[in-house]
Order: structure tokens, then sequence, then C-alpha cells
């Protein structure tokens, strides 16, 4: 991807009739590039036993399409749903849809998604179907 974002930026672009992608887009493209590299900033970890260390490279947090930090936020948002939210009964599958004006809207306005999600998620209110 590192080598053909330039070109991918250009081309939509072109296709845009010279109208850049938003802001937003190109902020996930530019953080998923530097997403796990150490030359981005990275945590020192040392085990104070045997002195061993480990570097570990920084996160770009992404919502889009990083599957490193899809995988985290999807495996935190549902060990939280099953230690706070759902009952202690056997739960099988879940779904929770919203309807495309707001999905949209929760899009393209990160601070609504965090609120909407914060909100309901954190404080239970999750309806169940």
């Amino acid at each position: 991807m590192r080598d053909h974002y330039e070109t991918f930026r250009a081309q939509a672009t072109q296709e845009r009739d010279g109208q850049r992608l938003p802001r937003f887009v190109e902020r996930a493209f530019e953080d998923f590039l530097t997403c796990g590299c150490l030359a981005a900033g990275f945590a020192r970890f040392r085990r104070a036993g045997c002195r061993s260390e480990r570097l570990v490279a920084f996160s770009c947090k992404g919502r889009g399409f990083c599957p490193s930090c899809g995988g985290r936020r999807m495996t935190e948002r549902a060990a939280h749903l099953v230690d706070y939210v759902f009952p202690d009964v056997p739960v099988r599958q879940w779904v929770l849809t919203l309807p495309s004006r707001v999905r949209y809207a929760l899009a393209w306005d990160h601070a609504l998604c965090r609120a909407v999600s914060d909100k309901n998620i954190r404080s239970g209110e999750v309806e169940r179907v």
C-alpha cells in the first residue's frame, strides 16, 4: 500500500474532477501507513527479572480499514459486552444495525460516533431484540 498511496491519491483526485479526498480519509491512510512502524514511535518494555526488552510500535488507532486496530477494537468491545452488558445467559449472535441516514452521519462525524458509542455501550443501554 505504501508504494501505491500517492498514485491512488492522484487517481482519486482526477476521478473527483480535481477535488481531493476528504481530509479524514487521507489521514486514515497516512496513519495506517505508520501503524506498527517503530520509526513512527514506540514504547519500550523491560522485564525487571531477566532484563529482557521488547519494543512495541504505536498503533494508528484507526476506525477504518486497519486490520490490526480493528481486530483489537473488536476484541475489546466484545469483552465489554460479555462482561458488562449481556446477561449471564447463553448468547449465540447479536447484530446492531442503524438506519442508513444515521450510519452516514456517524461515518462522517467522529465525535458523534464516539458519543453515541460511549453513551450506549458503556452505560449498558444497548437494546436487545
